[in-house]
């Protein structure tokens, strides 16, 4: 059937291209933070205190905001790719430093065992507690 130039075949793939761009509009946002993704790296702290102010020392200033660019605590699809690589190469990282991260990551005092609970909090794998 025709209706003003359209045939009915030309609106239901009119109207499949609309829901596809709609899904498409969609892609990505799972990777990006979320206004709770922000609120909750502002906020979560390792359960440990020792750790918890190693970490708000070293590690918040930067792991707690988008605009450092460096992947956001808790908010695992920023950390998936970074830990499929390993930890060896991951404490490596942070030893050395990697892109804007200083060497050690400003923790001088942080042990590897340490690093790597902060890597494990970060990344979303260990459980810290909100303030």
């Amino acid at each position: 059937m025709e209706t003003g130039g359209w045939t009915t075949m030309g609106w239901r793939r009119s109207g499949m291209g609309l829901a596809l761009l709609a899904a498409l509009a969609g892609c990505g946002q799972a990777d990006k933070p979320q206004a709770a993704d922000l609120q909750k790296a502002e906020t979560l702290r390792p359960a440990d205190a020792a750790l918890a102010v190693k970490y708000e020392r070293s590690c918040l200033t930067c792991h707690g905001t988008p605009a450092s660019q460096a992947p956001l605590t808790g908010f695992a699809p920023a950390w998936e790719a970074r830990l499929n690589k390993g930890m060896p190469l991951l404490l490596s990282h942070v030893r050395d430093g990697l892109n804007a991260m200083p060497p050690r990551g400003y923790c001088n005092d942080c042990s590897d065992e340490e690093f790597t609970r902060l890597i494990v909090f970060m990344s979303g794998g260990g459980q810290g507690g909100a303030r």
